[in-house]
């Protein structure tokens, strides 16, 4: 474990004592001077890698394309490797830009005995860690695996190695060549699909050695089997749609998708999370892992996209809707994807891929939570209905036949990944005598047509003109009748099952099921609201009070959706903070995302900032981020290296 868990003491060995293991072109020497490692970069050829030589974990790497960044990026990897690690020290490769990450799974005893439990595909990367593991990868030949096999066990038998350890390889797919990475000394978090494949219990085997047994004497280590297909998806507490910034928070509901199929059998999740937990900021952004296992390569897909689809997990954002479009993409279905996966599609990876089928569905799924709002209004108990003007419809308004004053909702789903403008409902009794049945007519929330496009006179406006100006923009558009064209449907609420969830959160909330019929047909979904939210439309006064945000996952869109549901007044009060000009001072300052940790203040108070410059360097669920400036101006701060900060703490402005 000595010799292989450093990367340049390992590739150092191998050199000497195993020169047949190919090893990727770098610099051989320990300098850490960096005009020796610009010297060694050119004969090399960039792009190169920089790597922490004790790192791990995608942790201390970077890329560089170009000898006028090689100064920075190594003061970046050498100062989170000594943070990381303990340890400074870097090394440096050539990049393989058309590379696959390819590692063997061994496991040695005692006596000499060392076994490949076959490959995992580990190319799906962001920030260099993986998030998508699958075997066997659909790339390798057999010739290739008995190859890379027959490397990874000549190293295990060279050192002794006992207990369970994985080699990495980076295989270039333009000649299909390989080299020796690195050897992880430990049981890896992607071990359980080689276990699902091979029906081999890893850590069985690892305690078997540690207890002097033989490999030998076991008759199924004789030939190591391999059936079928799994895959392993990570799940992260993260935003892809803010370069995967880690996200923490209370989870207000979580449901593994196993709660809801009969089969379960090759579904398997090792995770610690549950409803109410909250995610803290002290640990890695993973919060759970997920693997299947089908008889093929395509059926494990659709099983994981099916499990990640129906899986719960509200509160906070993650990758799993990500996930789901790595999943469904057409380059992943091309066995020879490489790394660079991600980066090359990132900008097709943050689309919801449910909605290229239906794209309006997304809207009309919008009705369900103010649904819910409105039927456990209108459901008044005994003793509600028996209090004075108990009987008075819920937001009742004189004048009842102007058509602003008829039942308006307006709901905003704020779903980054399929952003949506806020809709109005206007909502009519059914045309059936039955049941619960409404009507509603769901269109998008007029636009503003009518404000002055002058940038200058706008800048003179204020909060209230805005706010004034928008009221009457919409409540014309429905006296004028600029909805008819709106689509109709008939939807009703059957059932809506919510339990208070018990936590350490200050503000308690409801999480449960509910089923919806729209236009017939059935819809399930998982809701968690705010307990002050449920209570007042129990007491029949929704739509009185301020906004009301409702969480609603639906397996059909792979994902959950905050809701924010309004009347017109509230909806037109709630515009107040953002009817302000481009250029107030909330662009001019920057929030601490999430309690971080200062690791460099790159300017001086008084210094010239540009748009998009980074200023500061900040550390939170063992990720660096970088903070950049949206405009220009004099850097003002009051934070300094190795700072703790609040969330929501101001790190820096331009004035």
């Amino acid at each position: 474990m000595s010799t292989l868990g450093h990367k340049r003491s390992s590739k150092e060995y191998l050199q000497r004592h195993a020169p047949s293991v190919p090893l990727i072109p770098g610099f051989a020497g320990s300098s850490q001077d960096v005009r020796d490692l610009e010297a060694a970069a050119e004969s090399i050829g960039f792009p190169v890698m920089l790597k922490a030589s004790a790192g791990g974990g995608g942790r201390g790497m970077r890329i560089v394309y170009e000898r006028s960044k090689l100064k920075e990026e190594l003061q970046r990897v050498q100062s989170e490797a000594a943070r990381s690690f303990g340890s400074g020290d870097c090394i440096l490769e050539k990049y393989i830009e058309a590379g696959k990450h390819i590692e063997v799974q061994i496991v040695g005893d005692s006596h000499g005995k060392v076994l490949s439990l076959w490959e995992r595909e580990c190319s799906v990367q962001r920030r260099h860690q993986k998030v998508i593991e699958e075997t066997p990868s659909p790339w390798m030949t057999p010739q290739k695996r008995q190859q890379m096999s027959a490397a990874a066990v000549q190293i295990g038998e060279l050192l002794g190695y006992e207990g369970a350890g994985t080699v990495e390889f980076v295989v270039d797919v333009k000649d299909g060549s390989f080299y020796f990475l690195e050897v992880n000394t430990r049981l890896q978090v992607e071990h359980p699909i080689t276990e699902e494949t091979t029906g081999l219990d890893i850590v069985a085997l690892q305690l078997f050695a540690a207890a002097g047994g033989s490999f030998a004497s076991v008759p199924i280590l004789r030939q190591i089997p391999q059936h079928g297909h799994a895959i392993e998806c990570r799940l992260c507490a993260e935003d892809p749609h803010r370069e995967f910034m880690p996200e923490h928070g209370s989870i207000r509901l979580w449901k593994p998708s196993y709660h809801h199929q009969t089969d379960s059998r090759d579904v398997r999740f090792e995770t610690a999370v549950r409803t109410g937990v909250n995610v803290s900021i002290y640990f890695d952004s993973m919060i759970a892992k997920m693997v299947v296992w089908a008889p093929t390569r395509p059926l494990a897909i659709e099983k994981m996209v099916n499990v990640l689809a129906h899986t719960v997990c509200m509160g906070i954002r993650t990758n799993q809707l990500f996930l789901q479009a790595c999943l469904l993409h057409e380059e992943f279905q091309n066995p020879a994807y490489t790394t660079s996966f991600i980066s090359r599609n990132m900008s097709t990876l943050i689309h919801n891929p449910h909605l290229h089928r239906a794209p309006d569905l997304g809207s009309m799924l919008s009705l369900v939570p103010c649904l819910i709002l409105r039927d456990s209004g209108d459901r008044l108990s005994s003793s509600t209905a028996n209090r004075p003007f108990g009987h008075v419809r819920r937001g009742f308004r004189s004048q009842p036949f102007d058509r602003v004053n008829r039942d308006v909702s307006i709901v905003w789903p704020t779903d980054p990944a399929h952003p949506k403008t806020p809709l109005i409902c206007v909502w009519k009794p059914s045309r059936t005598a039955t049941g619960h049945n409404q009507r509603v007519y769901l269109t998008a929330l007029p636009a503003v047509n009518t404000l002055d496009k002058d940038h200058q006179a706008k800048a003179k406006r204020s909060a209230a003109y805005e706010i004034t100006a928008r009221y009457n923009e919409i409540s014309n558009s429905l006296r004028n009748g600029e909805t008819g064209n709106a689509a109709e449907y008939e939807v009703e609420l059957k059932t809506c099952n919510l339990d208070t969830v018990q936590s350490s959160s200050p503000e308690p909330w409801k999480a449960g099921s509910a089923e919806v019929t729209i236009n017939g047909s059935k819809i399930a979904v998982n809701v968690a609201l705010e307990a002050a939210a449920h209570a007042s439309v129990s007491a029949g006064i929704t739509g009185m009070g301020e906004t009301q945000r409702v969480l609603c996952h639906f397996a059909t869109l792979g994902t959950w959706i905050e809701y924010r549901c309004y009347n017109l007044l509230t909806f037109c009060e709630s515009i107040r903070e953002t009817a302000v000009d481009a250029n107030s001072s909330q662009l001019k300052s920057v929030k601490a995302p999430m309690p971080c940790k200062v690791l460099s203040v790159l300017k001086k108070n008084g210094d010239d900032v540009k748009p998009g410059e980074i200023v500061l360097v900040i550390e939170s669920m063992k990720m660096e981020m970088n903070i950049s400036m949206d405009v220009g101006g004099k850097f003002g701060t009051t934070v300094s290296k190795g700072d703790a900060i609040d969330d929501g703490k101001v790190l820096c402005w331009v004035d």
